[in-house]
């Protein structure tokens, strides 16, 4: 291999950060639901994504989910007082993470650097905030939440 090549390849190991970053930004879901926003973004996010909304009561909690024709499918978990607490995704592109995390994204970031080593899944557990990520191209799943925001009545189980 090429010496040159080979040194690149070695610093670009060495920073899965920028390497996750790039691959965010190249594929993307389209923006939805703010963790720690309000229900009002669940219609702005039908409308972004194009898909059809079934929302669904639970105890003290409701459901959103988004299903569009790409195969996308978003949940977002709303409180009694109308706060998404947590927000859970399947499909074929990796989600928005600033766009998701809102103002959580540097907590994220923050937090990734001492928990992702290598390729595969990440999770994050930082004050009270939780994130998953796992997939392939073709393939990405994964959930968000806060705990401090989870509902007396529900659990961070039933985000997925």
């Amino acid at each position: 291999m090429i010496p040159f090549l080979n040194k690149r390849i070695f610093t670009l190991r060495k920073a899965p950060l920028l390497l996750m970053s790039v691959a965010m930004a190249a594929f993307t879901l389209p923006a939805w639901g703010v963790l720690g926003g309000n229900v009002s973004s669940v219609q702005d996010d039908q409308t972004r994504l194009k898909g059809t909304l079934q929302v669904t009561k639970a105890a003290g909690y409701e459901i959103h989910e988004i299903q569009t024709e790409q195969g996308v499918k978003v949940r977002e978990f709303v409180s009694a007082g109308g706060t998404v607490f947590g927000v859970a995704w399947e499909g074929p592109w990796k989600p928005n993470m600033r766009q998701l995390l809102g103002s959580y994204f540097d907590q994220y970031v923050n937090a990734v650097p001492a928990t992702k080593t290598t390729h595969g899944p990440v999770t994050v557990q930082s004050s009270g905030l939780v994130v998953h990520l796992a997939g392939h191209p073709g393939a990405f799943v994964g959930q968000a939440y806060l705990t401090q925001m989870i509902p007396q009545s529900a659990s961070a189980a039933v985000i997925k």
